[in-house]
């Protein structure tokens, strides 16, 4: 990142044309827009087609507090990043508790109604013929009209700007923006409030965007509408796109190529739209994912393991109590009437036919999806009305039936994601957990290039770097060979030796059996039966519906 700011530094030193300084201060504001951008739509996955209208409000603040109202130019600054930061609040709260596109759906229209409020509102914001003799910024009794001066202004709060966004993105806050990019059920299951991550984002995205209007505004000294319709906003997703989202280097390339480009093109005015279309249809066929894409992002940091702690005290309250819950999808009832107790280093097995309501029961636990009825303690702590993401933060560690990792992060992000609740202690608890899993050997690796059962001892250890007080698995021993299962049984009774509650859910009954304390028998959501591994497989029906007559099933 230095060495990118370096670059822009030495820009006056080619040529100090007032056109030429024109277009790279035009270019350092974008990339401050740009950046922002990024935050909310590489890092975050959230799409923003409007962005431009956050541009706007901060240029038009600035334009109308310096010529209306008698305000410095400084002073206007932070009213229209303000402004921007609380429309961004009031359309992300609504729109961002949603998945999907509908921040993108609710953002299309800013352009439309912001050039209608203008030309409504034209007797004090000029209408369609905008606001014309801004004044220029001032240091003490110094006008900033010097185009190299300014210049060096603006790269120093893109500087600024930059860096505190390098440091972020590439924090615990980058990896868990990235989670929830990836898959916000999985975000949520490690701990992660995943709207209240998405909505300060895409505030701390407006905010930047009417820092670099306000900016702009203030060198040119002329504001209209049409300086950023929806063509504009549409621009700097292209932008973002064909630098390589992510990537913050990847967003100022975007800009530098495509801004650069119409000057480059100026004298085949004719052909711009073919060469323009061209050149984004080549990169985007042998570039998907942006230029920046070229190069994948690893880390080979990886720190010292964490002092084991203490195995934890064994008590007669019970870690996990289930009361009666049910749930229904339309008119079928996937879960009715189950309740039961796991206590602090006890297995607890559900089984069942497929489709008994085993994954639901673990959904509904987890807070992944909400009951219709019943009580769920957690630690005594009453949480069926919670999310997912506070009870992981209370101790509860999970997985799926298909493993559900972040590809983009590698094996060690992975488990840093998951130990993120500890607080400050997370980097060496994932190392911690690595060794001991034996997976030191793919840290840096991601998940994808990892076998069937590495990827399901990451997903295990993901939730074991929370230092869970309750462990759901769902299926971990699905397509394990027996050697492999022998190894996933001996992690579970170490687990168990240290205190954790374990809830399991497999159809593997030579590693459900051997590791149960009791067993709870499903069938089309109800509970038929619950007891000690030797009365379940002593019950006819359960032998005969469940298990079969197998002479394994000892084993």
């Amino acid at each position: 990142m230095l060495g990118i700011l370096a670059l822009f530094a030495i820009v006056p030193l080619v040529s100090q044309d007032p056109y030429v300084l024109g277009v790279w201060t035009f270019l350092l504001l974008n990339i401050l827009v740009v950046v922002g951008l990024d935050l909310l739509l590489g890092y975050a996955g959230q799409l923003s087609l409007g962005h431009g209208i956050f541009v706007a409000i901060g240029a038009y603040a600035s334009g109308l507090l310096t010529t209306k109202a008698g305000f410095s130019g400084w002073a206007a600054m932070p009213v229209g990043m303000l402004a921007a930061a609380l429309l961004a609040a009031i359309v992300a709260v609504p729109t961002l508790r949603l998945r999907g596109y509908y921040l993108a759906m609710a953002t299309l229209g800013f352009p439309v109604m912001f050039d209608a409020a203008v030309r409504v509102t034209s007797q004090w914001s000029g209408g369609s013929s905008g606001i014309i003799s801004i004044p220029r910024l001032k240091i003490g009794g110094y006008i900033l009209r010097d185009p190299l001066v300014y210049y060096y202004l603006v790269l120093g709060v893109v500087a600024v700007v930059l860096l505190v966004v390098w440091n972020l993105a590439n924090s615990r806050l980058g990896l868990k923006l990235r989670a929830i990019h990836a898959d916000e059920t999985a975000a949520s299951a490690r701990g992660i409030n995943v709207t209240s991550l998405k909505v300060m984002v895409f505030v701390a995205s407006a905010t930047i965007a009417a820092l670099s209007g306000s900016l702009y505004v203030h060198n040119v000294q002329f504001v209209a509408p049409d300086t950023f319709g929806l063509n504009y906003s549409l621009t700097l997703v292209i932008m973002l796109v064909v630098g390589g989202m992510g990537r913050i280097w990847g967003g100022i390339l975007g800009v530098v190529l495509l801004g650069w480009m119409p000057e480059l093109l100026r004298e085949a005015a004719t052909w711009q739209p073919v060469i323009f279309g061209s050149i984004l249809a080549i990169i985007m066929l042998f570039a998907p994912s942006g230029l920046a894409g070229f190069v994948r992002r690893r880390s080979f940091f990886l720190p010292e393991e964490a002092p084991a702690g203490p195995p934890s005290k064994s008590s007669d309250k019970p870690v996990l109590a289930v009361r009666d819950i049910g749930k229904a999808f339309g008119g079928v009832q996937a879960v009715k009437g189950l309740s039961f107790d796991v206590r602090a280093g006890e297995i607890k097995s559900i089984i069942g036919p497929n489709g008994a309501g085993k994954s639901t029961a673990l959904a509904l636990i987890s807070g992944a999806i909400a009951v219709d009825s019943g009580t769920i303690k957690l630690g005594g702590q009453p949480v069926e009305q919670t999310p997912a993401y506070h009870r992981a933060r209370l101790g509860l560690g999970r997985t799926f039936q298909h493993a559900r990792l972040i590809p983009t992060l590698t094996v060690y992000e992975n488990m840093v994601l998951g130990a993120s609740v500890l607080g400050t202690r997370y980097e060496a608890e994932a190392s911690t957990i690595l060794h001991h899993l034996d997976l030191v050997h793919v840290a840096h690796a991601f998940p994808g290039e990892a076998n069937q059962y590495e990827r399901k001892l990451i997903e295990i250890g993901t939730a074991l770097a929370a230092s869970p007080a309750l462990l759901l698995l769902d299926e971990p021993g699905a397509g394990l060979s027996s050697t492999e299962i022998e190894k996933l049984a001996k992690l579970l009774r170490e687990q168990k030796e240290r205190g954790c509650a374990i809830v399991l859910v497999d159809h593997i009954m030579s590693l459900v059996i051997p590791l149960s304390d009791s067993i709870l028998v499903l069938n089309s959501g109800s509970p038929i039966m619950d007891g000690e591994p030797a009365e379940v497989i002593a019950d006819a029906e359960v032998r005969r519906a469940y298990l079969g007559e197998r002479s394994d099933v000892h084993a």
